[in-house]
C-alpha cells in the first residue's frame, strides 16, 4: 500500500522455512556432485551414466562434465557461500536455527504415528517474541515495528508506516524502527535517504534509529517509558509480549487491510484475530477498512465510541506521478495491465486469469490490436490465452518506471477480496485506465465509483469480471470520458492525507505515555 512499487510481500515464515529448505537441497547436491568428482579421480573403469540428481534416476541423454569443470563450480560455489557467511554471518545462522526451530514439529510429524515422540514448543511457532531487556532512565521512545527494512521489502505498506512515523520524528517523537523478520542491508545510509523521499521532507531527521530485531540471541534495549507501534498482526502478537513489562499503558496499531482474512479458519487466522481485542489505540488507512471493521464488531471496535478514538486517513494518489500521458496513448497496440500475484490468495489471480481467457475467447483482445502484461512483483512465465493471445510479464520496476507504466495502460485489472481498495487500482484510474475491480462487503460499487468513474466494479465471480473487462475494452477509445475520471478523489499527496491527523496521533503518544 502506499507509496511505493507494486507490492512485494516480505517473506513470513514459512517462506523463510522453504529458503532454507531449499539451500540445505542444494548443499546436498553439491555433496553429491562432490562425491562423484572423487569417484572420476580414482575410477579407472568405464562409468554408467552420471544420476540426474533432480529425479534420482539415471540419464543416458546427460554427459558427465570435465573433472576441471566441476572443480570449478564446486570452488565457485564454496566462495560464495563464504562470502554469505563473511557478510552476514548472523544472518545465515538465524536462518538455519529458524529453519530447524520449525522443523521440529512440521503438521506431518502429528499424522505419521511411525515417528515416535514429538517435541512440543512453548510457544506458537507463527510468533516469535523479541529478545528485549527494559531499562530505567532513558528517554521515551516511539518503537516502530516493522517486519523488515530491506530495501526489496520496502513496498506499499511498509512505505505507508516509514511515512507516518517520519513525519511524527519531524515534530520531535524519537522513532525507533526495528526489523523483526529480517538483518537490515549493510548501506544505512539509504534508509534515511528512503525516509526523505517517500515523507516529502528534504532534511534528515536526527533522532531516528534503525535495528534488527531478527536475531533472538541478540538483547533489544528499550526504555520503560516507550511505547510501541504494530504494523501487521504478528508484530502485534511481539508486543503483547511486551507491553506488560512497559509502563506504557496502550500500543499503537498500524491497521491497512483486515489481515485474518488473508487466512483459512486457522490458527494464523486466531493470532490475527486476537490482536483487535489487544490494549491499543488505532491508526486506520481508509474509511472503507475502518467502517468495516466497525461492522464486523470485531475486538475492540464493538465498543462504543472506540472508532472515532481512532486516527482514520485516506490513502493519497500522487497526481504529478500518477496522470494520464497523451504520448503514451498514441502508440500502435492498445494495452491491459492485470496485476497478478498468485502468492497472495486475497489478489484472486486465478479468477482474474480464467476471466481474460474467456474474454479473449470472445475476441476482446485481438493479438495485433493489444498487449496484454503481467504486473505486480516476481517475474512469471508467459500466459497462452489462445487465438494467439499472450500475457507477458512485465520486469519488477521502481516507483518513477513503474508510474511510466501504468501511464501506457487502456485497461486494468486489479482485483482484492478485502474491504481496501488497495493501491493500484486508484493509480491505474489516476493514469486515464479503466480498471475493472470488485467489490467487497462495504467496499461497494457506489463508493468506488465516487472515488472515480475510471474504476469499473464487479461482483468477484468470473462471468461478472469478464463482463467488465468486455465493458472496459469498449472503453479504451474514449478518452475523454477517460481523462475525466482520472480525477480521483482521494487526497492529491501525503501532506494532504496526513497532516490532519498527526495533531491525534500526537495525542495518542501522549496519552499511552500517560500524559
Amino acid at each position: 500500500m502506499s507509496v511505493g512499487v507494486p507490492n512485494r510481500p516480505a517473506p513470513d515464515g514459512n517462506q523463510r522455512a522453504a529458503e532454507i529448505e531449499a539451500r540445505i537441497a542444494e548443499s546436498r547436491r553439491e555433496l553429491a556432485d562432490l562425491y562423484a568428482l572423487r569417484g572420476q579421480e580414482v575410477s579407472t573403469a568405464d562409468r554408467p551414466a552420471i544420476a540426474d540428481f533432480t529425479t534420482d534416476a539415471p540419464s543416458e541423454s546427460v554427459q558427465p562434465p570435465s573433472t576441471h569443470s566441476r572443480a570449478k563450480r564446486l570452488i565457485r560455489t564454496g566462495r560464495d557461500v563464504l562470502r554469505h557467511v563473511w557478510r552476514s554471518p548472523t544472518a545465515l545462522f538465524a536462518d538455519v536455527e529458524r529453519y530447524f526451530a520449525r522443523s521440529k514439529h512440521q503438521p506431518q510429524q502429528w499424522s505419521n504415528s511411525t515417528t515416535g515422540r514429538v517435541a512440543v514448543e512453548e510457544r506458537l511457532q507463527d510468533v516469535w517474541p523479541l529478545n528485549v531487556e527494559i531499562r530505567t532512565g532513558l528517554a521515551p521512545t516511539l518503537n516502530v515495528l516493522l517486519p523488515s527494512l530491506r530495501k526489496q521489502d520496502l513496498t506499499g505498506g511498509p512505505n505507508t508506516a516509514l511515512n507516518l512515523t517520519y513525519r511524527l520524528a519531524a515534530r520531535g517523537v524519537p522513532v525507533r524502527y526495528i526489523a523483526t523478520d529480517q538483518e537490515l542491508d549493510s548501506d544505512a545510509s539509504f534508509l534515511h535517504a528512503h525516509l526523505r523521499a517517500v515523507s516529502g521532507i528534504d532534511e534528515t531527521v536526527d533522532d531516528v534509529q534503525f535495528i534488527s530485531g531478527r536475531n533472538r540471541g541478540r538483547t533489544l534495549v528499550l526504555g520503560a517509558d516507550d511505547v510501541l507501534c504494530g504494523t501487521a498482526w504478528w508484530t502485534a502478537q511481539m508486543i503483547k509480549e511486551i507491553q506488560p513489562r512497559l509502563r506504557s499503558q496502550r500500543f499503537l496499531y498500524l491497521i491497512q487491510d483486515f489481515e485474518p482474512a488473508m487466512y483459512a479458519w486457522s490458527t494464523k487466522q486466531a493470532l490475527a484475530l486476537e490482536t483487535y481485542g489487544l490494549d491499543f489505540q488505532g491508526i486506520i488507512c481508509g474509511r472503507l477498512l475502518a467502517d468495516f471493521l466497525a461492522s464486523e464488531r470485531v475486538g475492540r471496535f464493538c465498543e462504543p465510541g472506540f472508532l472515532d478514538s481512532c486516527a482514520t486517513f485516506e490513502p493519497a494518489v500522487d497526481p504529478q506521478r500518477f496522470a494520464p500521458r497523451f504520448d503514451a496513448m498514441a502508440r500502435r497496440k492498445k494495452q491491459l495491465l492485470f496485476y497478478a500475484r498468485p502468492q497472495a490468495p486475497r489478489n484472486l489471480f486465478e479468477l482474474g486469469l480464467v476471466a481474460l481467457k474467456q474474454a479473449a475467447a470472445r475476441g476482446a483482445f485481438p493479438a495485433a490490436e493489444w498487449e496484454l502484461g503481467f504486473i505486480g512483483g516476481d517475474e512469471m512465465p508467459t500466459a497462452d490465452l489462445g487465438g494467439g493471445v499472450l500475457i507477458k510479464s512485465h520486469p519488477w520496476r521502481d516507483y518513477e518506471s513503474y508510474a511510466r507504466l501504468l501511464q501506457s495502460a487502456d485497461v486494468g485489472l486489479s482485483l482484492m477480496l478485502s474491504p481496501h481498495t488497495s493501491y493500484p487500482p486508484l493509480e491505474m484510474a489516476a493514469c486515464g485506465a479503466t480498471v475493472v475491480t470488485n467489490t467487497f462487503a462495504v467496499k461497494t460499487s457506489a463508493r468506488l465509483r465516487a472515488i472515480s468513474t475510471n474504476l469499473l466494479p464487479v461482483e468477484p465471480r468470473v462471468e461478472d469480471i469478464v463482463a467488465g473487462l468486455l465493458a472496459a475494452v469498449e472503453r479504451a477509445d474514449q478518452l475523454p470520458e477517460r481523462f475525466a475520471g482520472a480525477m480521483l478523489d482521494v487526497p492529491p499527496d501525503w501532506d494532504a492525507a496526513l497532516d490532519p491527523v498527526l495533531p491525534r496521533i500526537l495525542e495518542i503518544w501522549n496519552a499511552c505515555r500517560g500524559r
